[in-house]
């Protein structure tokens, strides 16, 4: 059974994880173990030592420093034992040529530590709103229309879904210098960049696996690879 390791940030006095990553895990046929963000000696080694994939969630902003730039909007939930945690698996998972699934913040993660850089604020920025702004519309209840690279890895887990949800203030501007951008939003925000063994996804996933069941073919990958991808989910 494929263990996938969880990176778990602070939130005050707790770890704080949406359950629908672990859920998703789970769904696919693999084994989530959460990893707490403060592990940042050789115990991290040690803890992704007995995983097979990575996962890198959603969450607060990354710090700008890590990719050269000075805060220039309003940051939320910036946990500097996160990143440096986030970035050191991601490095390891890399060279133990371990699957690694980034998610919304975590794509934009992946992107900082292969040298790229992110859009600290959409609208200041020039995009349309990716974030909704009404109280009661729940969480990720934002969507819009996403077109993907024919055949690439974000092409196929979609498996022909042509909306996504979205829930986030920040995006990737440049994807460093060896992930590729494969699917957009219609203002041009990247939605998905990828490389070998390597998926990052700009919306949710986890919060769809009740309503579309093709969200599931993220996890599915992440756990399985693609052997699995054309099973007709």
């Amino acid at each position: 059974m494929t263990v996938v390791a969880i990176i778990v940030g602070r939130a005050r006095e707790h770890l704080r994880l949406h359950h629908g990553y672990a859920d998703g895990v789970l769904a696919a046929g693999g084994t989530p173990v959460l990893v707490p963000a403060s592990v940042l000696d050789g115990r991290l080694a040690g803890a992704l030592a007995g995983a097979d994939a990575l996962l890198l969630a959603g969450g607060g902003d990354v710090q700008p420093e890590r990719y050269g730039a000075t805060a220039a909007t309003t940051l939320t939930e910036v946990d500097l034992d996160r990143d440096e945690a986030e970035l050191r698996a991601f490095g390891l998972a890399r060279t133990r040529g371990m699957r690694v699934l980034g998610v919304c913040r975590g794509a934009q993660l992946m992107a900082v530590a292969t040298g790229g850089r992110l859009i600290q604020d959409l609208p200041a920025g020039g995009y349309a709103p990716h974030l909704g702004v009404l109280h009661d519309s729940g969480y990720a209840a934002l969507r819009h229309a996403v077109k993907t690279e024919p055949g690439s890895l974000a092409d196929r887990v979609l498996a022909g879904l042509d909306t996504v949800n979205s829930h986030h203030h920040q995006a990737i501007a440049d994807p460093g210098e060896s992930l590729r951008p494969t699917a957009w939003a219609p203002d041009g925000v990247i939605e998905a960049v990828e490389g070998p063994d390597v998926l990052g996804v700009q919306w949710h996933p986890e919060t769809e696996l009740r309503l579309e069941r093709r969200h599931l073919r993220v996890f599915q990958w992440l756990v399985h690879g693609e052997r699995n991808l054309g099973d007709g989910l």
